[in-house]
């Protein structure tokens, strides 16, 4: 029925070889009342070639001139999408074709705002994992989304509203979909389908990759230091992470993060972080 049709996003920048396969997961799904509305973020490959005479009239292709950020073209496109629920891909993930339907059942079961189901990390090499690692409690879902995200972009469905009033926070490059998942965690009630309904392709891990990372958590952090404060062992956990993301080329930095870790948590484990970068780090000192 109209009134139960799901708009579904995809914001793309220079994706032609790779976005076909993803539009065509969309489209091919069990659930078939809905649209997609896929946003060209200002693509320099003639990405749009692919959709001027697109047979699926369900698709609408839409395009600026200027890159403007994926979370701006999710914004984008959900203001123009008709549907009561909302869901967004990404342009070089496959879904599962009853992934919609499946969430669709779970949000009327659970009676929850958002869905977020599980999905296959995929590398290069071609090794997979599930994610997410951990599982998710609802009764304790602001504290542990907080910890460690549980809910990738790809994964969600929700009602428009939690749309509305949340959208995407266009500052964020990355970890846009933790910053979206903690905000709805605090003012929404999530649910998790503990089953993989989305193939998402990931690049090999590298310490160039990590440190890299490590200004976009900071940013995360301190958006959100006042929740963190409020879960100390959310904050303790983020703490962790961000000094493992400097261990190898800034220790002395780490080393206060798993020290403020540490005074949180009271863990061995992060006592013995600490004093390992702090080591480290007078070897380099040395080394000068």
């Amino acid at each position: 029925m109209e009134r139960e049709r799901i708009s579904v996003v995809i914001p793309c920048y220079n994706r032609r070889d790779r976005i076909l396969a993803s539009v065509e997961s969309v489209l091919g799904q069990s659930y078939g009342d809905l649209e997609l509305i896929v946003v060209d973020d200002g693509s320099t490959d003639d990405t749009a070639a692919l959709f001027e005479n697109y047979p699926d009239r369900r698709l609408r292709f839409l395009r600026y001139e200027r890159n403007r950020g994926a979370c701006h073209a999710r914004n984008y496109g959900a203001e123009h999408a008709s549907g009561k629920y909302l869901a967004f891909q990404d342009s070089d993930d496959i879904w599962h074709p009853d992934k919609l339907e499946k969430q669709l059942c779970h949000l009327g079961e659970t009676g929850a705002d958002m869905s977020f189901c599980g999905m296959n990390r995929i590398s290069e090499s071609g090794s997979r994992f599930y994610y997410p690692v951990h599982p998710f409690h609802p009764e304790r879902g602001l504290e542990e989304m907080l910890a460690e995200n549980r809910a990738g972009t790809q994964t969600m469905l929700m009602h428009r509203e939690v749309w509305e009033t949340l959208r995407f926070d266009e500052s964020f490059r990355r970890y846009q979909d933790w910053d979206f998942s903690i905000r709805a965690a605090k003012d929404f009630r999530l649910a998790y389908l503990p089953e993989a309904l989305v193939d998402s392709a990931v690049g090999e891990d590298s310490i160039s990759a990590a440190v890299k990372s490590y200004p976009a958590l900071v940013h995360l952090y301190e958006k959100h230091e006042a929740l963190y404060r409020a879960y100390p062992k959310s904050d303790a956990v983020m703490n962790r992470r961000m000094g493992k993301r400097l261990q190898r080329t800034e220790p002395e930095k780490a080393a206060a993060h798993y020290w403020k870790s540490f005074r949180l948590s009271h863990h061995p484990y992060d006592l013995g972080c600490y004093i390992r970068a702090m080591i480290n780090a007078r070897k380099g000192d040395r080394s000068l």
